[in-house]
């Protein structure tokens, strides 16, 4: 049982005194309307005055509830314009990303802050992450920016810089810089607008390179008929000389030279004859496999002399619309440029393949000759780039191939690993 003691009340402290009462609650009113009045400034509406927040008006003034509103009435106001701003943002973005230029920007310290989808596609390969990292690695593949780089003379500068082309990763860009700056007019960084110009360029040079066909083909021609009636001549005295009963051993040796180097002299001519014409294409449909084997044994005796090993990788090829002579022509001509790359080896090898591929028919011709010097690569096709020594060609066979598979639209390509490889490929089905 608890104690008597346990079961007493305490007594309450005496209360405060009215005037106490009405001292605190004037302090109280005091701090409210300083604290409202700092909100209502905030807010940019007028402060209360002295008389509007007193303890009679208080409850039916209440503003802290018209603060509270006026938040809630700002904050409505805020989402909505986040939400407009949202809009704005992923519209820019779509512009951004389907412009049909690449746009980058790069801080002060060459680092990408951003770049469009135009960029990322020409320009980015293999990268998950590009933000933060620098534009010369990411875009040119440098440890370090050239010394021509249009964006740090902007950043140097302040002004616009137009480079007309520059190339990047295989590919020529015209490139456009501008400044970015911040309010102060401090630069901050560059915008780098460029536009691929890969295309216009090839095609510039296309039609560079059909002008300086056409000028070489007419002198070509000219040339021909004016070297083919004395070779003509050359060879058929020759021809009849040898037939001289008479003749010492060493005449006849001299006279055999002479014919030799007039039929390589009627060759060169028959070729720049070939150049010439740009004859078209007789379209009638063939097997690519009997041109190839035709070919093979319109050079078997060749082959045979110089002990080269051919190897054939065909499989069951459908017939194509081609010109049974113009394709025995690239054939012939690729084969005998293997042939004399492998002259002198004696484990001379020539592989031939064929195959389909994307609607299109691909003959490829690899050798395990010296290859294709590098430097001559890009230029293989043009009329008298040759690799042979004086005397043994002209380097007009891979032009006249170029030539014929272009007619036909295909291609052609040269590569150059543990010998040289000459591939080309015509349409499976040909489009009027």
């Amino acid at each position: 049982m608890k104690s008597p003691a346990a079961t007493r009340t305490k007594k309450p402290r005496a209360g405060k005194s009215l005037a106490g009462l009405e001292k605190e609650k004037k302090k109280l009113n005091e701090y409210i309307r300083d604290k409202v009045n700092q909100l209502l400034t905030v807010m940019g509406t007028k402060a209360l005055d002295e008389h509007e927040l007193d303890e009679s008006d208080f409850l039916q003034l209440d503003p802290i509830g018209i603060i509270a509103l006026s938040f809630e009435q700002v904050l409505e106001h805020l989402k909505e314009t986040n939400k407009s701003l949202g809009v704005a943002k992923n519209q820019l973005q779509a512009v951004f990303d389907t412009a049909g230029v690449c746009i980058s920007i790069v801080d002060s310290d060459m680092r990408i802050v951003n770049c469009n989808e135009k960029q990322k596609e020409l320009l980015v390969s293999d990268r998950d992450e590009i933000i933060g990292h620098h534009c010369y690695e990411v875009y040119c593949g440098k440890e370090s920016p050239s010394l021509d780089c249009p964006a740090i003379e902007t950043l140097a500068t302040g002004r616009p810089v137009l480079v007309r082309e520059v190339k990047k990763k295989s590919r020529h860009f015209q490139i456009v810089t501008s400044a970015l700056k911040d309010k102060a007019g401090n630069i901050t960084g560059v915008i780098e607008v460029s536009m691929d110009v890969t295309e216009k360029k090839k095609a510039e040079e296309a039609m560079r390179q059909a002008e300086k066909l056409s000028a070489i083909g007419l002198l070509a021609a000219g040339v021909a008929h004016e070297l083919n009636n004395p070779l003509g001549n050359i060879l058929g005295y020759a021809l009849l000389a040898l037939k001289d009963p008479a003749l010492q051993a060493d005449q006849r040796e001299k006279l055999e030279i002479i014919v030799e180097q007039a039929k390589k002299g009627s060759e060169i001519v028959k070729g720049l004859l070939n150049f010439s014409r740009q004859s078209q294409p007789l379209f009638e449909e063939i097997s690519i496999e009997d041109v190839i084997r035709k070919a093979l044994k319109n050079l078997s005796s060749r082959l045979l002399a110089q002990s080269v090993e051919v190897t054939l990788d065909i499989g069951d090829m459908p017939r194509v619309m081609a010109d049974p002579k113009q394709m025995e022509i690239v054939l012939m001509n690729l084969l005998i440029n293997s042939m004399q790359a492998l002259e002198g080896r004696p484990d001379g090898l020539i592989k031939i393949a064929a195959g389909k591929k994307d609607g299109f028919l691909e003959v490829s011709i690899k050798d395990n000759g010296p290859g294709i010097p590098k430097e001559l690569l890009p230029d293989i096709f043009d009329p008298f780039c040759t690799t042979k020594p004086v005397g043994q060609g002209v380097g007009l066979g891979l032009s006249i191939c170029s030539g014929i598979i272009k007619k036909h639209n295909g291609s052609i390509s040269a590569g150059s690993a543990e010998g040289a490889v000459f591939a080309f490929a015509i349409p499976l089905e040909r489009k009027n």
